[in-house]
């Protein structure tokens, strides 16, 4: 049978040790404890339960404890927890059994946070591996022991488990979460630039995302993502998943869903089985109110295999019920033929109402496009990561800008639509049914006014054939409709 070693830094963990300490009493051979200053009851509690105490001057470099620790194991394998961590009882025993049998050099244990009462999902951790004095940790800050193992063994010597640790740091109940941002954040922008990889990156990437400085955490965790491309060709490193995972989500912090999902399609394609890259997709398609594209999207996080445990899964069917999202989403999608529906927005006089008028034709456009004046001060950045396409116009002429619009449309039918305009979800059925139908050309729909309720009919369809493609000034254009007899239907916009 294989020993254990069970290795802790510790600090003033008077409130957490004595849970962690004895979830693990009767799993592991011996505790060793290496505390970095104490004021409370942490270590008096710890020898209690048989600890080996080792006192340590802290040097605000989380490795150099670590290994202290790691220098006085004897057993044969070593597990590393923090005192607001325990291994569950029934855990201990499953770990104790892959030990026993493994042929492997280190573990991945679940680790599965707790706020609460609630699950906030699991990640990936390398907690478990062989007593070995060349494995040490690297990393003044969220230290690694990965790195020593793979440079010795190759990364096929770690072994993915269904072992879980329970981990309950991030409770502002049981630790000051202010407190962890300063002291990180002060850690890591300490490094020297010869030191600076890609789990650095990453890591600092993640400190400035939880000071909410979104812009700098986009610049690191891009330098995270070249880092890796140049220097992991075949593999993937212990980060990446996170890496991915938390890039996207700060894109979408600011808006930027196109980068956002960019992000995730690419790293689906690698990995089909990390299933929480489907559900951030259907969530971000969402916003941008592309109702199929979501429900497609929550589908295959659903049908995906996550017994695959290499991957981190955030257990988001603990903060929204599947059953009943999969149903809206399906109730509000709507069927439509490709390249149905171009839309076309026309106005010198757009304002932040602009976001919610393209969301609420997305879902039955095959493609948005906003004529803007090069003098407009819109974000076209956030526009186009809501799907749009803007086209540059140097006129502020209405009817020149139109024309233009016209011309660099490529649907179907083309819906031209003005500031502050937007389609109610009920009315995304019946025009995509309606323009599937048809056969005619020109149609006038009814502009539905919210502060008055008034109603005017006005001309805002036409098919994009032959005739619309080859005119070439607005004069053609109106001639053209002047020769139709434009009927109207019961098909509305709604103006704010």
């Amino acid at each position: 049978m294989k020993t254990l070693s069970l290795c802790m830094i510790t600090k003033n963990e008077e409130k957490n040790i004595s849970r962690c300490l004895n979830s693990v009493k009767d799993i592991v051979d011996e505790i060793i404890i290496v505390d970095t200053g104490s004021t409370d009851n942490t270590i008096e509690i710890a020898k209690s339960y048989g600890a080996n105490i080792y006192h340590y001057d802290w040097t605000n470099d989380f490795s150099d404890a670590r290994n202290k620790s790691l220098e006085k194991a004897t057993k044969d394998w070593i597990l590393v927890l923090d005192a607001d961590e325990e291994l569950p009882y029934e855990e201990g025993l499953k770990l104790k059994n892959v030990i026993n049998t493994s042929q492997m050099e280190g573990l991945f244990l679940r680790l599965e946070n707790i706020i609460g009462d609630r699950n906030l999902g699991d990640a990936v951790v390398l907690r478990a591996f062989k007593n070995n004095s060349n494995y040490r940790f690297r990393g003044k800050m969220h230290e690694q022991i990965i790195f020593s193992i793979e440079e010795i063994n190759g990364p096929n010597k770690i072994q993915p488990t269904n072992v879980k640790i329970i981990h309950y740091g991030y409770d502002p109940d049981v630790c000051d979460m202010e407190e962890k941002k300063k002291r990180n954040l002060s850690i890591l922008e300490s490094y020297p630039e010869e030191n600076r990889d890609g789990y650095f990156y990453y890591s600092l990437g993640n400190e400035y995302s939880r000071i909410q400085d979104y812009y700098k955490a986009l610049e690191v965790y891009n330098k995270a993502i070249e880092y890796t491309k140049h220097n992991y060709v075949d593999t993937m490193p212990s980060y990446l998943s996170y890496l991915v995972i938390n890039l996207s989500k700060t894109y979408a912090s600011l808006k930027r869903y196109k980068e956002a999902i960019d992000i995730l399609k690419n790293f689906q394609e690698k990995y089909p089985k990390f299933r929480d890259l489907y559900f951030l997709e259907s969530v971000y398609e969402l916003e941008c109110g592309r109702i199929t594209k979501a429900k497609e999207a929550l589908l295959k996080y659903l049908n995906c295999d996550y017994s695959y445990y290499i991957f981190p899964d955030n257990n988001y069917e603990e903060s929204y019920n599947m059953g009943i999202l999969l149903k809206q989403l399906r109730k509000s999608s709507v069927v439509c033929e490709d390249n149905l529906l171009s839309v076309l927005f026309l106005d010198n006089h757009y304002d932040d109402t602009l976001i919610q008028s393209i969301v609420s034709v997305n879902e039955i456009a095959s493609e948005v496009l906003v004529c803007l004046p090069f003098s407009s001060i819109l974000n076209n950045t956030i526009i186009e990561n809501y799907g749009a396409r803007i086209i540059n116009t140097q006129s502020t002429n209405g009817n020149d800008i139109l024309l233009q619009g016209i011309k660099n449309c490529k649907g179907k039918y083309i819906l031209v639509m003005k500031s502050r305009e937007y389609l109610s979800k009920d009315t995304l059925a019946p025009l995509a049914k309606f323009l599937q139908s048809t056969n005619e050309n020109y149609f006038n729909v009814i502009i539905l006014s919210n502060k008055d309720n008034t109603k005017v009919a006005e001309f805002r369809i036409l098919r994009n054939n032959d005739t619309i493609k080859n005119i070439k000034t607005i004069d053609e254009l109106s001639k053209e409709l002047n020769k139709q007899n434009i009927q109207t239907y019961d098909i509305c916009i709604n103006k704010i």
